[in-house]
């Protein structure tokens, strides 16, 4: 059932944006430059996309999946587009995207994990996005985030125009994929103090996977940034993005599932009547998400020793995800049996999966082997049906405040990273009308499971002092986070069932860089990363779960490398060491019984803290314009990440499930006035699909290209057309089959297949 669209914070968050100017002096306004791919002068290994190789990258494609050529990143997309966020994966040196930071111009992304989370594609259009920087092993001190035990990746959308533009691109290709994409750029306002930009997006593509009703992805997404100089010291950014998405979900298999049938998910689109099959029907499994971001960062630089920042965001999340359970939930005592009509909310129930002929529940008689099975009930009997929806809602809200000062040779950079957040999850359940004939369900819902408010407020503080000495750059910071949680009952008055903080002892980091010569670099870093307790873990306190036990998670991390950089040729090989305490993993309550998905979990389960992982390796790449008309690209990786602990079926020593020990990525890009085109290939090593290390998804060759014409028909000024674009891109040229993302690490294993050949055709006119 598609979601209707709340237009009202998209109309709050461009008019914050676009009011938040007044008309100002003249100052001219510096769109920035894009500096070196290899992270020239940082103490952390650091790489960023070269720009043509974004040209990989399809309309329709999200912003998140750009990385996945750079050294140490493999990202596993969400079905085709990376259309479905909840079969998204990325590992990185062993860590998950729910153990990476992710910023947007600088702001932190929030959480990543499904239930409340998000990911930068929900916040930035690929046609908006300037540059994407990994710090593999840590970011920079002063980065906001409070899941960073890995890496960073940072997201910067574009500049405005310098001029008055409009640009308007269609795309169409597989999958009944479409896409409209315009964005009008205002040009100098204001005695040409302030440039603006609004752009508009409307994404639709069905499932892969099947025919007929199948599912799709249906997204509407608004970006907007205002640069503005007041004066000669005083320079305000603001972003706004609004972004509104459905999807219908991809579902994981195992790996004899997958060797069966590697082009099929066993979710169905084709409506049985028998509850127990239709359960898997793809239309139930879904994600609706809005989300909206705001920020204005204020940069106040009253001298060349001194500079000033004051950036404050907000955040607001709202979404449900959607499945299919073959049965109701009835009212019933301590032994199970029914004691009536349906639950109290939050009350305890059994599970009836038949009704009698005037929808009075059954419950299933003694000796039935199978509750799904007609004839353990009188004639007459219907089956039992319903929708199950999570709820999620978040308010983020904060700033990042930090001051730089030139003393001497000494740079000092100190600042503080304040955030609270409200989130508020809940799960209720509908009656299915008619399971016979369809999915429809009645409101109101007939059982509310769970409704919780969770909030966490976090203050980050953090100090560095950066020193040139003779051909050496030293860093020395220290860092402290301050992290409270409490969680409230909703459904018993706000009753608060759980309260902890989770702060971080003083946390170093220290680096240096000795420059050999102008272009050859060698540097080495040490940090320590952490991560407080999340609010998932305060959750199960809610049914009783004994959390005092669990502790922060921590990372030391070491990198170590040498970099070349020059006009035509940029390079780097670095090596690391990383050592993640504390690990924080979820102990699952058994399966019901009835079915592999367990709908009656609501937040019961436990938190434990197993040994954690070690990391290390060797990451390279190489970035060279060979020809003015020729770039080539090449990024290798070599990782041996295992666990530390022995517990839940983890032995110490064994791999780390998800993670590839080898990378290679391969690419060359062609350009000659107009023209363009682009192949890559990407390789990936097999890796253990199991915690156990029992079984092994096989590895893979994706092939990626493009091809591209440019037509310029004018100078700005003499004629209202400027530029005419075609493009065709195609992902997994080759068309292999191949799996994704690992979905659960038990055994056996269960994982997303990742989508088939996939061709999008782009045209664009700019005026």
């Amino acid at each position: 059932m598609p979601a209707t669209i709340d237009l009202r914070p998209l109309c709050l968050a461009v008019t914050a944006v676009f009011c938040a100017f007044p008309a100002s002096a003249n100052a001219a306004i510096n769109v920035g430059t894009v500096s070196s791919v290899v992270g020239e002068g940082r103490v952390l290994t650091t790489n960023a996309l070269p720009p043509r190789m974004l040209k990989f990258q399809a309309p329709l494609s999200s912003v998140v999946d750009a990385v996945n050529v750079l050294p140490g990143v493999n990202v596993t997309p969400g079905g085709v587009f990376d259309s479905d966020v909840w079969s998204f994966g990325m590992t990185l040196r062993g860590f998950t995207q729910k153990q990476l930071g992710f910023t947007i111009d600088g702001l932190p992304n929030g959480a990543t994990n499904y239930s409340g989370g998000t990911l930068p594609n929900r916040y930035l259009d690929p046609e908006n996005l300037r540059r994407i920087t990994v710090s593999q092993g840590t970011a920079d001190i002063s980065s906001p985030s409070d899941q960073a035990l890995g890496g960073t990746l940072n997201y910067e959308s574009s500049n405005p125009a310098m001029r008055r533009a409009l640009r308007i691109d269609y795309s169409t290709g597989s999958w009944s994929a479409q896409r409209e994409f315009v964005r009008y750029d205002t040009g100098a306002l204001f005695n040409d103090s302030t440039y603006a930009y609004l752009s508009f997006s409307n994404t639709f593509n069905k499932r892969w996977i099947g025919s007929g009703t199948n599912g799709h992805t249906r997204r509407v997404h608004v970006d907007s940034k205002v640069v503005s100089a007041i004066g000669d010291t005083l320079a305000v950014t603001a972003i706004a993005s609004y972004d509104h998405a459905y999807e219908n979900n991809y579902n994981s298999v195992t790996l004899a599932q997958f060797q069966q049938d590697p082009n099929w998910d066993h979710l169905t689109w084709n409506w049985t009547g028998k509850p127990y099959v239709d359960q898997n029907f793809v239309e139930p499994w879904n994600t609706v998400r809005t989300n909206v971001l705001v920020g204005v960062k204020l940069e106040y630089t009253p001298n060349h020793n001194s500079r000033y920042i004051f950036y404050p965001y907000y955040h607001y999340q709202k979404g449900s995800g959607g499945w299919l359970p073959p049965y109701q939930l009835y009212a019933a005592n301590g032994s199970g049996g029914l004691t009536g009509g349906y639950p109290a909310p939050g009350a305890g129930f059994s599970k009836v999966f038949w009704h009698d002929a005037n929808g009075n529940p059954l419950p299933p008689p003694p000796g039935c082997a199978d509750p799904y099975d007609a004839g353990c009930y009188p004639t007459g009997a219907v089956p039992a049906s319903s929708f199950r929806q999570s709820l999620y809602k978040n308010n983020r809200f904060g700033f990042i405040a930090k001051g730089h000062w030139n003393i001497g040779f000494n740079r000092i950079m100190a600042g503080i990273w304040f955030q609270n957040q409200d989130r508020r999850n809940g799960r209720v359940w509908y009656s299915v009308v008619d399971p016979l004939t369809y999915w429809n369900y009645s409101r109101p819902p007939y059982y509310q499971q769970f409704s919780q408010r969770l909030q966490t407020n976090t203050r980050k503080l953090y100090a560095q002092d950066r020193i040139h000495l003779w051909r050496f750059d030293l860093s020395a910071g220290l860092s402290k986070y301050f992290v409270s949680l409490h969680g409230d009952n909703l459904i018993r008055n706000g009753a608060q069932f759980a309260s902890i903080d989770s702060n971080s002892d003083l946390l170093p980091s220290v680096g240096a860089v000795f420059h050999i010569n102008p272009n050859l670099q060698v540097y080495a870093s040490y940090t320590k990363n952490f991560a407080p307790v999340p609010d998932t873990v305060l959750q199960t306190a809610a049914v009783g779960t004994d959390i005092s036990h669990v502790r922060p998670e921590t990372a030391n991390n070491i990198d170590f490398g040498l970099r070349y950089n020059s006009r035509r040729f940029q390079a780097s090989i670095a090596g690391y060491h990383t050592r993640f305490a504390n690990q924080i993993t979820f102990v699952r309550p058994a399966s019901d019984g009835v079915t592999q998905i367990n709908y009656t979990i609501g937040t019961a389960g436990t938190y434990v803290n197993l040994g954690g992982m070690t990391s290390k390796g060797v990451e390279a790449l190489a970035n060279w314009s060979v020809l003015p008309t020729l770039d080539l690209y090449a990024s290798a990786t070599l990782d041996d990440s295992t666990y530390l602990g022995n517990i839940n079926g983890i032995k110490a020593g064994n791999k780390v499930a998800g993670q590839p020990g080898r990378m290679l990525v391969l690419a060359a890009n062609y350009h000659s006035g107009g023209y363009r085109m682009g192949v890559s290939a990407k390789y990936v090593g097999d890796r253990y699909g199991t915690i156990d290390n029992s079984e092994k998804m096989p590895p893979y060759t994706a092939f990626n290209g493009y091809i591209g014409y440019r037509l310029d028909l004018g100078r700005a000024g003499t004629r209202p057309l400027k530029t005419v674009d075609l493009s065709l891109n195609v992902t997994n040229l080759f068309n292999r089959h191949y799996l994704g993302t690992l979905s659960s690490a038990g055994t056996p294993g269960y994982y997303w297949i990742s989508p088939p050949r996939t061709v999008i055709f782009t045209a664009s006119a700019s005026f």
